[in-house]
């Protein structure tokens, strides 16, 4: 391992200091006395970078925090966790339906209301994957202001509007 260290002191929060070389810890690694009883979790790495403390915080139950100053410290192996038994979708575990309570698949093609009133259409951002740009304008309005024939207003220097000299 890449870590090695020395319980330096007692924390004024009743944890302990550690003196390490190497990489330091990740944060939540449980530290052991070398190759006995596990002292706690790594809270934080304190200090400048030439010579870093680790902060075990809170310390397990029966540990004495004076008693363990000097004892030479590593990372406790993680304990192994039992895992759940995977499911397969073969031998008739698969339900019906594409296996989501019946639901089926996502197809983009209506069906679902969501909030739109009447008929699944209407409102903000409604978007029906058939192309098109219309954007909700309606029939007959080409989205152009009132009163725009089309030409585009000319602001020069003086910034007056339409007129050119």
């Amino acid at each position: 391992m890449s870590f090695s260290g020395r319980v330096d002191r007692e924390s004024h929060l009743g944890g302990l200091l550690v003196d390490f070389e190497g990489m330091p810890p990740r944060l939540g690694a449980r530290i052991r006395i070398s190759g006995g009883k596990i002292l706690g979790r790594v809270d934080s790495v304190i200090g400048p970078v030439s010579s870093a403390l680790i902060h075990v915080h809170p310390l397990y139950d029966g540990i004495d925090a004076r008693a363990s100053v000097g004892s030479p410290v590593e990372i406790a192996p993680r304990e192994a966790r039992q895992s759940r038994p995977r499911r397969s979708h073969a031998g008739g575990n698969f339900r019906e339906g594409g296996g989501r309570g019946g639901r089926g698949f996502r197809d983009n093609k209506g069906g679902g209301n969501r909030g739109r009133g009447p008929g699944g259409q209407g409102g903000r951002g409604f978007r029906d994957n058939k192309g098109g740009g219309n954007r909700g304008r309606g029939p007959g309005n080409s989205g152009r202001k009132a009163g725009n024939s089309g030409r585009r207003s000319y602001s020069g220097k003086n910034g007056r509007g339409n007129k050119r000299r």
